[in-house]
């Protein structure tokens, strides 16, 4: 009998040639159920915009699908909210909407998991994981479940277009003219504030091109510069497996700050056999000026104290 492998060295062995061209995915065998999960904590009015998008977009992939009216879903878990509890958008045609109330705040990972549960109860056979600040393009789903092929061995990792503004003009225009290259994965320079342990500090200044270096993540292996495949899919907008997530249990609700929110549950599923696929045919906004994040200084606190639990001790446990 072999000897069980740490997360890490499954992770490191992982192929990740998914098979086909990102930017021209092969078309959708089947239509899936699938079911949005928005965590929500006191970010005020515009997540409203986001559930409206969402919506929108869930309209859209029934549309081209010609799925039923229960083949769509959100849920928004309120993550104990005390200032700007969310409040549902009017038009809710054509998608079933549940709010979720926690009674106190538990972080991220935690109210994921409720939605995680909740969307497994529904049916979903896909779900698709948002942030309150990420507003998603009219056929963002639809691109999202796409790629997913086969379902139970994808992830579909969403890329964004930061912006700084909440004026409705500017956000309409930015998502309008919002494309991959806009994405850091798509070409960055490493920043000091990334630096999650002192070997990083040798990647600072160095230029990455992270989709074109490994083909849309297809030739990944290992670490590439200070970063792992897990790290590939953030927070904002992904898609999983529903059944999937659940049966390797869904997010490691310790980390509950800033910082590696999804990564545990992206690492548990790569090494289940998951490919990490980005989609490349559309590209959702990020708006980073929201009241309810931490000052940047903190940021980096919880980021590197994060980033020195997710290397060390959750990727040294068995797979």
């Amino acid at each position: 009998m072999s000897s069980p492998r740490s997360l890490r060295a499954t992770i490191f062995a992982h192929d990740n040639d998914y098979g086909f061209d990102a930017v021209d995915p092969p078309p959708l065998q089947h239509a899936a159920r699938v079911t949005c999960v928005v965590a929500y904590h006191d970010t005020g009015s515009l997540t409203s915009q986001v559930v409206t998008a969402l919506i929108d977009s869930l309209r859209c992939y029934r549309e081209s699908t010609g799925g039923s009216s229960h083949s769509c879903g959100l849920i928004v878990v309120d993550d104990g909210s005390r200032l700007r509890p969310f409040r549902p958008p009017l038009d809710l045609e054509g998608v079933e909407l549940k709010v979720i109330r926690l009674a106190q705040n538990q972080g991220r990972s935690y109210a994921r998991n409720v939605g995680l549960r909740e969307a497994r109860e529904a049916g979903a056979d896909v779900t698709v994981f948002v942030d309150s600040d990420v507003i998603v393009p009219r056929d963002h789903i639809t691109n999202l479940v796409q790629v997913m092929q086969p379902r139970d061995q994808a992830i579909a990792a969403g890329l964004f277009f930061a912006v700084q503004s909440l004026e409705a003009d500017m956000l309409a225009s930015a998502l309008d003219g919002a494309r991959s290259h806009h994405d850091w994965r798509s070409q960055c320079v490493y920043q000091p504030s990334w630096v999650g342990c002192p070997s990083d500090h040798e990647f600072v200044g160095r230029r990455f091109s992270l989709l074109a270096q490994t083909r849309g993540f297809r030739d990944w292996s290992g670490m590439v510069g200070p970063w792992c495949l897990a790290n590939m899919v953030l927070g904002g907008c992904f898609a999983v497996s529903t059944e999937l997530a659940a049966m390797v249990g869904g997010f490691d609700e310790s980390f509950d700050r800033y910082g590696f929110t999804e990564t545990t549950l992206v690492a548990r599923l790569i090494a289940a056999g998951c490919a990490v696929i980005p989609v490349l045919r559309s590209t959702a906004l990020h708006v980073e000026l929201q009241p309810a994040h931490l000052p940047q200084s903190e940021r980096n606190l919880c980021f590197r104290d994060a980033h020195r639990r997710f290397f060390t001790q959750f990727l040294a446990g068995q797979t």
